[in-house]
């Protein structure tokens, strides 16, 4: 039903009561046609009171609820029994016996009734019982104190025949005041406004019965009892009421209203104070009056008074627990706040300030110089391949190191000054009131020197570098925060650029370098889908027949407007960006194209193989394989004669997952090889764990075969290489004299400028049919240093 509905419901019955009382109060129609009216319509309310709270049961979701509309239709069915017997007795005209049929019916009601109004109490629990307990029986002592002098009194007075008689004349207003004190204590302890809703009407309904009940009782002690009188009117309009709170139930939910009601402590204080103001009230209108010479209701007086007493005590106990509790609380809510605000501003690894506190402090920090004039300084801290760390050892084992790497950055500062994590690896250094210009410059080679010494990290030893960049504030200029912050980063960026594990300081024209840099940046974005890119190819020879047996793409950038770029200008860009992955599939989709063009061309021999670089980023690209096998469908270009290269320092640090990305690309029948090997030495170590076909000689040990001892060093490779059965190419073949050491060393090919610069794709079939021309095809010439089965 509707909220409408609910109020036509409400109007129509209030009519229907006020026409029943103009009925009995002016006389008509005749005394027995009221009489059945009365005592049908006393049948009909109850009986419709049943049967809207079970079909409510029914239809409620709260377990509760469904349980107190239950008890509630049986109690009103009860009480419909009863007053069919009675009605019977009325209407025949015999006198009706008692007690009766129709006393059961009645009386059954209140513990059925009792039952279903608790149900919509809430849960009481631990020693809110005795509080509860304690409010029970000041309402009960205020109740009794009510109506011992008006209703109790004079049954008791009144006498029976019988014990039994009596106790049953007694147990109607005994009855109704358990039923009185169940309702207003429940009432009492009940907030939310579902359950306090409908309690409240059924309290209204019940009571309403509760006064009928006396009225009847009072006229009958005093024989003034009339054939139709206003205790009719009350059962009727008590039992109606609960039929519209059933109907009513369940409440519409309406936005934004509180589930809580307001101020419940104040209500359970002030209902039971309410009685029992109303029962000194009485008592003492009938002391004036001088009808008070009842030594029991001073009885109940006193001990009513007693209980307030004991629960005003009671009372404070609850509130100095609550003022404890709430300090208890309020201490934690401080604690905690300090907590949040703590996780707010530190970054939770290391516990060092965030970039929010640290940016903060920035500002402060320039502020107060502006006043003293002292110097202040900020230095970023970034590591150097840190993520070989984690690729390698795992991101548990990163995280302890940077923990370790905050602890020593932190011990290289004074106690005044701030050391932060920024993100990732790397960390802000904020120095205040410096000593002089050279102070920042000292901070940061103690930081460089301290991170020299090799950390313990799961029983190893594990050695990691920083670049540092320093700026310090410009007091003329009045720098800001940001601008601080903005120059230290460029100092970072330059220290990486002059080969890490350094630090520099800020110039005015790096940051030229810097908006030169975000704008090649930006370009090459554009470059990517513009097609600004090509391959320039350089040979690789066969130093025993002098023909061209390879070709390396090389990449270049013709820039719109600053021309050729050099690959070393935008190479690192494109790492940096993650553009690499992207640039790298275009040159190796670009030089497959060209090298099956040439072939289908007959340009070139159909043998030839073609070398394209691989960085390490596109290692990291789970989908690599696919794409690379897309790339040879697409083009034609023959898996065997591809060659993809990864630097020496890739090689070094790669892991497991790029492992098998190699190995699947082997499988594909791609050739794997090495580029610039030699420069870390360390890589020997991963030769037979890597999936290796080919190692380039880095153009170093070329170049100097001068001297003997290079020579022993590069023969030791090449026997290594022929040791483990992977071809050697040797790079930066510069001079007749270093390709005649090489071919006697054994290293079969070679690259570099004596033979061949890197060409342009015209001039690629020229020049290798100039090979071809020069250098005859002879029987192959089988390589004594390569093992043989």
């Amino acid at each position: 039903m509707t909220q409408d509905d609910h109020r036509r419901l409400a109007i129509a019955t209030a009519g229907a009561v006020t026409a029943f009382a103009l009925m009995v109060t002016t006389g008509h129609p005749t005394e027995r046609l009221a009489v059945i009216l009365s005592n049908l319509a006393q049948c009909v309310a109850p009986a419709g009171a049943a049967a809207a709270c079970l079909w409510t049961a029914r239809r409620s979701a709260i377990d509760a609820h469904r349980r107190g509309w239950k008890y509630l239709g049986w109690a009103a069915a009860s009480w419909a029994a009863g007053q069919v017997v009675w009605t019977f007795y009325e209407i025949s005209g015999a006198a009706a016996p008692f007690p009766s049929l129709a006393d059961v019916g009645y009386l059954l009601a209140v513990p059925l009734a009792l039952v279903g109004i608790w149900s919509f109490a809430e849960r009481i629990s631990g020693s809110a019982w005795a509080v509860a307990v304690l409010d029970g029986l000041i309402l009960a002592g205020g109740l009794l104190a009510i109506s011992w002098p008006l209703i109790l009194g004079p049954s008791w007075d009144a006498g029976a025949d019988s014990a039994f008689e009596l106790a049953l004349t007694l147990a109607y207003p005994i009855g109704n005041l358990v039923v009185a004190s169940t309702a207003l204590l429940a009432l009492m302890r009940t907030d939310r406004r579902r359950n306090r809703v409908p309690l409240v009407q059924l309290t209204v309904g019940f009571f309403l019965l509760i006064l009928a009940d006396s009225v009847f009782v009072w006229t009958t002690l005093q024989d003034t009892e009339q054939a139709v009188s206003i205790a009719d009117i009350g059962w009727i309009g008590g039992y109606l009421t609960i039929l519209l709170a059933a109907l009513r139930y369940p409440l519409p939910v309406e936005a934004g209203r509180e589930e809580v009601s307001f101020a419940p402590s104040l209500r359970r204080a002030a209902l039971p104070l309410t009685v029992v103001a109303i029962s000194w009230a009485l008592r003492a209108f009938l002391v004036v009056t001088g009808h008070d010479d009842d030594a029991f209701i001073a009885t109940v007086t006193v001990v009513t008074v007693s209980l307030v007493l004991a629960r005003y005590l009671m009372t404070m106990r609850e509130n100095r627990e609550l003022t404890a509790k709430l300090e208890h609380k309020i201490g934690e809510l401080t604690v905690r706040e300090q907590q949040l605000s703590h996780q707010a501003f530190h970054d939770p690894l290391t516990g060092l300030a965030n970039r929010r506190l640290f940016s903060d402090r920035v500002d402060h920090a320039l502020n107060r110089s502006r006043r003293t004039g002292d110097l202040t300084a900020v230095l970023f801290v970034d590591l150097d391949d840190f993520k070989t760390v984690n690729d390698s050892l795992g991101h548990a084992a990163g995280d302890r190191l940077l923990a370790s790497v905050a602890a020593r950055l932190s011990g290289c500062v004074r106690p005044g000054d701030t050391v932060a994590r920024l993100g990732g690896d790397e960390f802000g250094v904020l120095l205040e009131e410096m000593e002089g210009q050279a102070h920042a410059a000292n901070v940061a080679a103690r930081i460089l020197e301290s991170l020299d010494v090799a950390f313990p990290l799961d029983g190893r030893q594990v050695f990691t570098r920083a670049s540092v960049g320093v700026a310090i504030a410009d007091q003329a200029s009045g720098h800001a925060g940001a601008d601080l912050l903005s120059d230290a980063d460029v100092a970072l960026y330059a220290a990486k650029g002059s080969g890490k594990s350094t630090f520099r300081e800020f110039e005015r024209s790096m940051r030229v370098g810097a908006i030169e840099r975000l704008e090649l940046s930006q370009d090459l974005r554009q470059a990517i889908t513009q097609d600004q890119f090509f391959c320039h190819y350089q040979p690789i020879v066969d130093l025993v027949t002098g023909r061209i047996v390879a070709l390396e793409a090389l990449l270049r950038w013709d820039h719109p407007e600053r021309g050729l770029v050099a690959p070393s200008s935008f190479i690192e860009l494109a790492e940096e960006s993650g553009m690499i992955g992207d640039i790298g599939m275009a040159v190796l989709q670009m030089a497959a194209w060209q090298a099956a063009n040439w072939r289908a061309e007959a340009k070139v021999p159909a043998n030839l193989e073609l070398h394209v670089n691989l960085s390490g980023r596109q290692l990291e690209d789970p989908y690599l394989v696919e794409k690379v096998r897309r790339v040879l469908a697409s083009t034609g270009m023959p898996s065997q004669l591809l060659v993809l290269e990864i630097t020496e320092s890739v090689a070094v640090e790669i892991g497991a997952d790029r492992i098998d990305a190699l190995e699947q690309l082997r499988t594909l029948g791609i050739r794997i090889a090495i580029d610039d090997f030699g420069t870390g030495y360390s890589s020997l170590n991963y030769l037979r764990a890597l999936p290796v076909d080919v190692l380039k000689i880095d153009r170093a040990f070329a170049q100097t075969v001068d001297g003997q001892t290079d020579t022993v060093l590069l023969e030791a490779i090449v026997r290594l290489g022929h040791s483990l059965g992977i071809d050697m190419i040797a790079e930066g073949i510069e001079l007749e004299e270093q390709a005649t050491t090489l071919k006697r060393l054994g290293c079969r090919r070679a690259q570099g400028f004596l033979f061949h610069r890197p060409l342009s794709v015209t001039e690629i079939p020229i020049v290798v049919a100039s090979a071809a021309a020069a250098h005859p095809a002879a029987p192959p010439v089988p390589d004594p240093h390569r093992l043989t089965d």
